[in-house]
C-alpha cells in the first residue's frame, strides 16, 4: 500500500549528514502528480519553488 496519493501536499525531509552544505532541496514542497508502481515506493512531486517534476522515494517525503 503506498503512503502517498495524486494530489497530496509534501514536504522534501532533510537528510542529516550531506555534504557540500547541506541536502539543498531539504524543505521543498509541492504535489504529488503521480504514484509509480514500478518502482514500487517512488512518486512523483511537482515541486511548488521549480515547477519541476522530480522523482522521490516514498520515505523521502512527509504529507503536510
Amino acid at each position: 500500500m503506498t503512503k502517498f496519493n495524486v494530489g497530496d501536499r509534501v514536504k522534501v525531509l532533510d537528510r542529516p549528514g550531506w555534504s557540500d552544505g547541506g541536502y539543498k532541496i531539504a524543505n521543498w514542497e509541492g504535489r504529488i502528480i503521480e504514484v509509480k508502481e514500478d518502482p514500487v515506493g517512488w512518486v512523483i512531486m511537482k515541486a511548488d519553488k521549480t515547477g519541476y517534476d522530480v522523482a522521490f522515494p516514498e520515505k523521502e517525503l512527509e504529507k503536510i
